[in-house]
């Protein structure tokens, strides 16, 4: 059976359910109301929901099939009137679960709801041997690790979680160029150009936010999972979106918000994540290490640059988690459609995220949303020496622009130029290979 595409609409007293089946057989077409559940089926096509309220089957309500269209339209009456629906755009999450009957001969009785989730909350020392969303850990790395090398910084079966993190910031720390660091810190035109963009998001409203239709395809087709998640492994999903989202961020802005062809390289390599399988204790430590990995990896490497990102992720962060959802699709595609088989964070990470995010507590969710909008991240958190890298070719430079104009020999920019663009140049090449 074919799930069709479907959306949900409100008002006080009824609830109205879009079905886009095309190659329906209306002959044996059925629809049924039971309680909470609404049933759809004409072949190809099943539909199962259950509804966070109570329907009524009366005479009331209506139904309609556009020909031309191939879509199915019920209008069916609430049985509370004034009771408000929530989250009827996060389709998923309305998917009764798929069954299997578990005794051929009474299916009515034994019907057993599959779960991709092992209900056992795990300890400390599994979590360290663990990876992927919410260390759930449920692909065997064993085949990944020689298909995806170049997608991981890290084997996790040879490098535990408490090691990764330790690993990281040493690996960061002898890949930080200093040229190409203050190459973008003296000669930034082009990165105050960036840095200028007006977001996207300033101007959007959260109501005005809606599904696309190939987005609806790609939601009524996820599982609707269940999770048994620990505090620690929230903690750790929070905290990572925070991560993945900032990479988002800085691509969309250095991109001016349409995308390239290296989008997925500049995500996969900001987010710490997604290359090293790492985590992270507070969103201060995930914003971190995203400030740290956008002065050391990407083509523009520029403290205020990445500051402003944080502005932008702070507006993506506002606008709810359908939004987030959207996101999170896009970089699905990024990843699907990529080279260096990036798919596998699909099913490592985006997938369960999008599932999740439409069952998660939203009060939590908010309060890191809160703390992310407070934090303050300076250059000296980064432990990279910004400041004082900074500090001393200003004074040099001041040194050299007195001597420059006491000789009358030369202009202190052209010189500082020369040589910043050829290290620019050799460094954006190595940068792509890293």
């Amino acid at each position: 059976m074919i799930t069709p595409r479907f959306k949900l609409a409100q008002t006080e007293t009824t609830v109205t359910i879009n079905i886009r089946a095309p190659y329906s057989n209306l002959r044996d077409l059925e629809a049924t109301i039971d309680e909470d559940v609404f049933i759809f089926f004409s072949s190809p096509y099943y539909l199962r929901l259950q509804l966070p309220g109570r329907l009524v089957e009366d005479d009331s309500n209506k139904s309609s099939f556009d020909v031309d269209a191939g879509e199915f339209t019920f209008t069916i009456k609430k049985a509370i009137e004034g009771e408000y629906f929530p989250d009827l755009d996060l389709i998923t999450k309305l998917l009764i679960p798929k069954v299997q009957v578990t005794d051929a001969n009474d299916a009515s009785r034994k019907i057993t709801v599959l779960s991709n989730q092992d209900q056992t909350e795990k300890t400390e020392q599994e979590l360290n041997e663990e990876f992927g969303f919410a260390l759930s850990g449920k692909e065997n790395f064993h085949h990944i690790a020689a298909e995806f090398k170049d997608v991981f910084e890290v084997d996790p079966r040879e490098v535990k979680l408490a090691e990764r993190h330790k690993m990281r910031l040493q690996y960061e720390q002898g890949k930080f160029n200093v040229d190409h660091y203050l190459s973008d810190y003296i000669e930034n035109d082009e990165v105050l150009e960036i840095v200028a963009l007006k977001s996207p998001w300033a101007d959007l409203k959260r109501n005005d936010i809606q599904f696309t239709d190939s987005e609806l395809d790609f939601l009524k087709d996820l599982p609707n999972k269940q999770y048994n998640l620990s505090e620690t492994q929230i903690n750790y999903c929070y905290y990572s979106l925070v991560d993945i989202l900032f990479a988002f961020c800085y691509d969309r802005r250095t991109t001016e918000f349409e995308g390239s062809s290296e989008s997925g390289w500049n995500i996969i390599k900001l987010a710490a994540t997604f290359c090293w399988l790492d985590v992270f204790q507070t969103p201060k430590e995930a914003l971190v290490s995203g400030f740290r990995r956008s002065v050391i990896y990407p083509l523009y490497r520029n403290f205020d640059l990445s500051q402003t990102v944080l502005a932008d992720l702070r507006q993506l962060l506002h606008l709810g988690e359908k939004y987030i959802i959207k996101c999170l699709i896009e970089i699905y595609n990024m990843f699907l459609k990529g080279d260096c088989c990036r798919y596998i964070l699909n099913n490592l990470f985006i997938k369960d995220y999008i599932i999740y995010i439409m069952k998660w507590d939203q009060t939590q969710w908010k309060e890191i949303v809160s703390q992310v909008e407070n934090i303050v991240i300076k250059k000296n958190d980064l432990g990279l020496n910004l400041q004082e890298i900074e500090d001393d070719v200003c004074q040099k430079l001041g040194n050299f622009t007195s001597l420059s104009i006491g000789d009358h020999d030369s202009d202190d920019t052209d010189c500082y130029s020369d040589s910043s663009s050829e290290e620019t140049s050799s460094d954006s090449s190595d940068s792509t290979t890293d």
